[in-house]
């Protein structure tokens, strides 16, 4: 669900109702010894070329896990797998949709059936199967515009950010239950209107095509006044250490209803995402912060005093000098971050930063006003100057 961003910075809403749990049918009839002692034939290439999800099932779920996606993109009506439990099916089924992102034409319903002692998996799809070639190709032009327009490609930290800044610039939240193209990659990227399952499948599929591994994540979110709900969101490996994203809770809306980004969960470590997500459906164990947006921007302050607003100062001249309308920074703790807004915004010290600001660009820049959001469940102050 959207958040609105006012002149309290709340954390965010919950997202509720962004991911529905698998529904199976289920017949036992056939034996799994054969398959629980027999490693599962070369993974197909099919897919993402990251399947974190696969390497957690045992070895006859990851047979039917191959065994469906080798033949899932033909949309077939059934599918010939081992025998499976209704808990293994889950697993299968859930690691698939996670995995793949391009799977948007495959619904939440998957029912085993038994013929003369063989079984099969008969899916679901939500799209028929002569309108999946034009889909797919919508889907493969879209984030081939995304990918062909990387300014540095082989940096990894300039891919995510622009990935990320892609999705929320041409997406907006949109939550239809009974629609899952709004759960899909497709609904994110082609149709501009996605659900937190949108935002973090588009943004797999962008970091698939970019060589750039990640993972879907599933879990809980919690809102400033308790209220809690489903919720989707990333894990991405960047320079060789797993950080958090979640590009839904980075695109709220304003007072008007504009849409804007931030970056309050842009490469966040397992402290930083404590008090709003949880029940992860993998716990990554995020403890690093140097890919972390504001530290790798200069904007995260561990300590403050009055010392530091000659930096936020010469940070704000370079927003504005690179035609950005707002700076934000972060803090290390909430001393910090309280003695920050003490100072800055109660005691009014923040007009001799804009008036230091003012020396250092060509900006017409007002002295006397400007706009400030606080956030203090992830420690950050938002400063919209204002211009003459």
């Amino acid at each position: 669900m959207k958040k609105f961003l006012s002149l309290l910075l709340s954390a965010v809403m919950a997202v509720i109702g962004c991911f529905a749990a698998v529904t199976i049918g289920y017949v036992l009839v056939t034996s799994r010894a054969e398959w629980e002692n027999t490693e599962p034939a070369e993974l197909t290439d099919a897919g993402s070329p990251y399947k974190f999800y696969y390497a957690k099932l045992d070895n006859t779920e990851k047979h039917a896990y191959n065994e469906i996606l080798s033949e899932i993109y033909s949309m077939p009506q059934s599918v010939e797998i081992p025998q499976i439990t209704a808990e293994q099916l889950d697993r299968v089924f859930s690691a698939l949709l996670y995995d793949n992102p391009d799977l948007f034409f495959v619904g939440r319903k998957c029912t085993i059936s038994t013929k003369w002692l063989r079984t099969f998996c008969t899916i679901e799809y939500i799209i028929d199967k002569e309108e999946y070639p034009e889909a797919k190709s919508a889907l493969d032009q879209a984030a081939e515009k995304v990918i062909s327009g990387l300014s540095k490609p082989d940096d990894e930290w300039q891919t995510e950010l622009e990935i990320h800044d892609y999705i929320i610039d041409n997406c907006e939240y949109k939550l239809v239950e009974s629609e899952l193209v709004y759960s899909s990659a497709y609904g994110a990227l082609v149709n501009g209107s996605a659900a937190c399952e949108g935002y973090s499948k588009a943004a797999k599929l962008l970091f698939d095509r970019a060589g750039i591994e990640s993972a879907v994540l599933s879990g809980t979110s919690e809102n400033f006044d308790g209220t809690r709900g489903a919720h989707m969101w990333n894990a991405v490996k960047i320079d060789g250490d797993f950080y958090y994203l979640d590009c839904t809770w980075d695109d709220p809306l304003n007072d008007s209803g504009a849409n804007i980004k931030i970056y309050s969960y842009f490469n966040i470590n397992n402290d930083m995402i404590a008090g709003s997500h949880s029940d992860f459906s993998y716990d990554f164990n995020c403890t690093q912060t140097k890919a972390n947006y504001y530290v790798k921007t200069g904007k995260y302050f561990e300590s403050y005093d009055r010392s530091d607003e000659k930096r936020l100062a010469a940070l704000l001249a370079d927003a504005l000098n690179a035609g950005e309308d707002t700076v934000q920074i972060r803090f290390g703790n909430e001393s910090a971050y309280n003695g920050a807004v003490a100072d800055l915004v109660d005691s009014g010290r923040i007009y001799n930063v804009l008036l230091a600001a003012k020396k250092k660009t060509k900006v017409d820049l007002s002295t006397d006003s400007l706009i400030y959001y606080k956030d203090p469940g992830q420690l950050m102050l938002t400063f919209v100057p204002e211009k003459n």
